[in-house]
């Protein structure tokens, strides 16, 4: 990996290469798979990836600072501040070292959502050969398009999506030591000893990507009743961003359910992670620990259109017959 501990002196930089991964400004794992893409296209290019969320991260909570720390150790021993010198070459053109720590592209543009065309087919017969000091990715590339760039030598050579993601995820992604600590303190308060199956089901928003998104939820009670009934004993970890669902499954699996206190919206509302919170870390956080708890449960259902249940899928290798993606 790449300089993963801080060093003492930065008066080599400009001999360094950079890859600086900025935020996407879409849903919590969404701009996380762009964040892992990017991180494989810095092992390929051979460049120390630098991640920075600014303000136009839907979880930022303050001016200034990085979002993705608020969540996350660094991917390396350096930060976006580091980058910002006047004597270092940037690619594309439009960056320099006086607009990389701005929010949103400096050009005006918006980046472009998960339907969208990106601009990386433009881009992506260039990028391989630049020399310039920092290289910054801000559009989201679907990790199956970096893929093919993978030499044979490479660790990831070979895999799949999932086991791809969960090698990168393993050697760079690290909880802060808070986070961390709100993870163990409502797993060790509430599932600790107890098996578990864990269930996201998505509604809101999604029902635009997923036209039958209302026919794929209809089958969850017959796929958690097949765990339940194999698994005397097992209980229910619920993570779900709607009102309706949740009071639906409290009513039908009582005090085998477990869930975190979110903010939920209506079935048929706009996606959680498109609403300003009074701190948006929160509405990051909320996400961030449902997933990671999900991840430690024995079995998992989702939704296999979800980003956030891919999460799930990728956090740890779970054997097959312990893991159900609906499509």
């Amino acid at each position: 990996m790449h300089d993963k501990k801080p060093v003492s002196s930065k008066k080599s930089l400009s001999d360094k290469k950079f890859l600086l991964i900025r935020e996407i400004s879409q849903g919590f794992w969404h701009e996380m798979h762009h964040v892992l893409a990017q991180l494989l296209f810095a092992e390929i290019l051979q460049r120390i990836p630098v991640v920075f969320w600014g303000e136009g991260s839907l979880y930022s909570s303050s001016g200034g600072s990085n979002t993705f720390e608020q969540f996350f150790e660094p991917v390396s021993g350096f930060t976006a501040r580091d980058l910002a010198r006047e004597e270092f070459s940037f690619y594309p053109e439009r960056w320099n070292s006086g607009n990389i720590l701005l929010s949103g592209r400096p050009d005006g543009d918006c980046p472009p959502g998960p339907e969208e065309p990106d601009r990386e087919p433009e881009e992506s017969g260039h990028v391989l050969g630049r020399s310039e000091n920092v290289i910054v990715r801000d559009s989201y590339v679907d990790v199956e398009k970096i893929m093919p760039l993978v030499p044979a030598d490479h660790p990831c050579f070979g895999l799949d999506r999932r086991a791809l993601f969960r090698f990168l995820i393993r050697n760079y992604i690290r909880l802060r030591r808070d986070v961390q600590s709100l993870i163990d303190a409502f797993y060790d308060a509430n599932m600790k000893g107890s098996p578990f199956l864990a269930v996201h089901v998505r509604s809101s928003d999604k029902i635009v990507e997923v036209r039958h998104l209302h026919e794929l939820n209809a089958r969850y009670p017959g796929e958690i009743d097949k765990v339940l009934e194999a698994n005397p004993g097992m209980r229910i970890f619920l993570m779900t961003d709607c009102i309706e669902i949740l009071e639906e499954y409290r009513k039908r699996y009582g005090d085998l359910l477990v869930y975190t206190e979110c903010r939920r919206v209506p079935g048929n509302g706009k996606g959680v992670h498109f609403y300003e919170y009074r701190d948006n870390r929160q509405k990051g956080l909320e996400v961030l620990v449902d997933t990671w708890l999900a991840a430690r449960c024995d079995y998992f259902i989702g939704n296999g259109y979800s980003n956030v249940s891919e999460a799930v899928s990728e956090l740890k290798d779970w054997k097959e017959d312990r893991i159900r993606l609906l499509y």
